[in-house]
């Protein structure tokens, strides 16, 4: 019996090539090609990842559009229901997708439903290989819901990119930490995939912040005024963006306090901060896994990306 393998159509904005990699691999195993397209054996709903666009299950790899064809004859497909879409990659690929679409389409038992399809059959085509398959599911884009929020601040972390950081540590069902929760937005994008999330505060206004924005979207979370320097508890993994701006922790006594409480905590961590945190880390015992640059104007943030075998 063959392996199964699914197709993931990625999203890779201007100057976020490592941060988009980084969590196809942690989603799907696999990180894109130079055309946003991940081939993997792991099925993954697109919904829970920040640049995933769509999940296909693979039915048919081939190099030629007539090679596609004998096999859509032979397969005798039937769907009633059933619309066909076509990606090019890259766009400006000499080929008719609405021709190719009718054409697939042909070879298809059932009814079309070109509005609301029940089943939709995807082609990707680039100049050396075809895929089709039927799509599993698609972006929800929950993160743009979640930036129109009610509470935020200058300074909150963009819910997209917390989505991304939650992935690069977390899975559903684990228990997650944010200890400088600031509006909430680990916490949401945590939540909202079933890890069961912890955020904390040492800004009473910060914690009821989240605590709104959680209600907001009908959302559940633990959700403490603590300092970050000395809360306690076990969880899978830590994700949070460090304090900066006129929150910034300046006294570097305060900062390693901060990370070495947090090094107790949980074996693996996720932290976002405009300064270079590596080495401070690694002096304080964690093994830094991968520093990812998130450039954004003339403010480049990192992701540290960090484990502690002591836990």
């Amino acid at each position: 019996m063959s392996v199964k393998k699914y197709l993931y159509l990625i999203a890779i904005p201007f100057q976020l090539n490592e941060l988009v990699s980084a969590e196809s691999v942690a989603l799907t195993g696999s990180a894109p090609d130079v055309h946003g397209i991940t081939v993997s054996d792991t099925c993954v709903d697109a919904r829970r990842g920040a640049y995933l666009k769509s999940c296909t299950e693979i039915l048919f790899e081939t190099t030629s559009i007539s090679e596609l064809c004998a096999k859509l004859r032979s397969a005798d497909l039937y769907a009633d229901d059933f619309r066909v879409s076509v990606v090019k990659k890259p766009r400006n690929l000499e080929l008719d997708s609405m021709e190719l679409a009718r054409k697939i389409g042909s070879f298809i038992g059932g009814k079309p439903n070109l509005s609301s399809p029940r089943i939709v059959y995807l082609a990707v085509v680039t100049s050396e290989k075809i895929w089709f398959g039927h799509v599993l599911s698609e972006t929800d884009a929950i993160w743009q819901t979640f930036n129109k929020r009610p509470h935020v601040t200058s300074s909150s972390l963009p819910s997209r990119l917390a989505l991304a950081l939650v992935n690069l540590v977390a899975s559903p069902g684990e228990q997650l930490l944010d200890p400088c929760c600031g509006t909430g937005t680990i916490v949401m994008s945590a939540a909202y995939y079933g890890i069961q999330a912890t955020g904390s505060d040492i800004n009473r206004r910060m914690v009821g912040a989240t605590t709104k924005n959680l209600q907001h979207f009908g959302l559940k979370a633990d959700v403490r005024l603590e300092d970050a320097r000395t809360i306690a508890g076990k969880f899978d993994a830590v994700a949070t963006d460090l304090p900066y701006g006129i929150s910034l922790v300046k006294d570097t006594v305060a900062a390693a306090e901060i990370l070495a409480n947090l090094r107790t905590c949980s074996p693996k961590a996720g932290f976002i901060d405009t300064r270079d945190l590596s080495q401070q880390l690694e002096d304080l015992g964690y093994e830094v896994e991968k520093i990812i640059p998130v450039p954004k104007l003339r403010l480049i943030r990192r992701i540290f990306i960090a484990s502690n075998n002591d836990q």
